[in-house]
């Protein structure tokens, strides 16, 4: 069980000690003095003892939903293409 003190939820524990174990893979050295040899079990340790920081990074901004649209026909063809079109077709 997740000690209520040391991370927000479940969800957040898992994401920040699978960020932790990809590091120690990679070979980033351990934190905490610890037995266990496997780097999910270190990064757990780890996250539960506090010494991983953390962040999510900035906010992004928010969706703007002005965005300029294209000019909307309800002409299945300009009229340049339909007289063009049909001189040929015609020929």
């Amino acid at each position: 069980m997740i000690p209520s003190g040391s991370v927000g939820n479940k969800f957040e524990f898992i994401t920040i000690a699978a960020e932790r174990c990809k590091q120690l893979q990679r070979g980033a050295r351990p934190k905490i003095e610890t037995n266990a040899i496997k780097p999910v079990t270190i990064a757990q340790q780890e996250v539960l003892a506090g010494v991983i920081d953390y962040n999510y990074g900035p906010f992004p901004e928010e969706y703007q939903g002005e965005a300029e649209v294209a000019e909307v026909t309800t002409e299945a063809y300009a009229p340049e293409e339909t007289a063009a079109g049909a001189s040929e077709q015609g020929a």
